[in-house]
């Protein structure tokens, strides 16, 4: 392959890995036409680009975007799943390697952190990010709302009482 050919595909691999929120390679090694083509399309439904590049220019890549840490899992067939949100690669190749036993999973980054194969299960099981915020808000709101329960029923009693001296004085 031409030199002018490999300085293209790198420079587009890194662009998509610019895009991408995370990065996960797997070993597609055993997978027939139809396996790949449905994996391929549950990846698309859920955002997530599936490509397969030499991995000396993945390496080379990687290394433009500062990611050095997945090069030891560049080795053998690697597919590169570039998801534009953190865990939907994780958690679409996670389940079809539980359904279908393929493909294997090599490693993951995500937000800058390196995660195996056993990772990428965990990353796989959390729940979407508007889920994930909707809980910090509402721990969040919990004692705050707690708080102004007691603010409003100390100013009650207050009212309260001074509703009370006011009609003592006056009756």
């Amino acid at each position: 392959m031409p030199t002018a050919e490999k300085e293209t595909r790198v420079r587009e691999l890194t662009e998509a890995i610019a895009r991408s929120k995370s990065i996960v390679l797997t070993n597609f090694t055993g997978m027939n036409v139809d396996l790949v083509t449905k994996m391929r399309r549950r990846l698309r439904e859920a955002h997530v680009e599936y490509i397969v590049e030499k991995n000396t220019l993945t390496k080379l890549a990687l290394a433009e975007r500062g990611v050095q840490d997945l090069h030891p899992y560049l080795e053998g067939p690697t597919g590169i799943a570039l998801g534009a949100d953190e865990i939907a690669g994780a958690k679409v190749l996670a389940d079809f390697a539980k359904e279908f036993e393929k493909p294997a999973l090599k490693a993951a980054y995500v937000g800058g952190q390196l995660y195996d194969s056993d990772g990428i299960k965990i990353l796989a099981q959390l729940p979407p990010r508007e889920v994930l915020l909707g809980q910090l808000i509402g721990a969040l709101r919990s004692p705050l709302q707690g708080f102004v329960g007691v603010l409003s029923g100390s100013l009650r009693q207050l009212v309260g009482t001074v509703d009370a001296i006011a009609k003592k004085k006056q009756g």
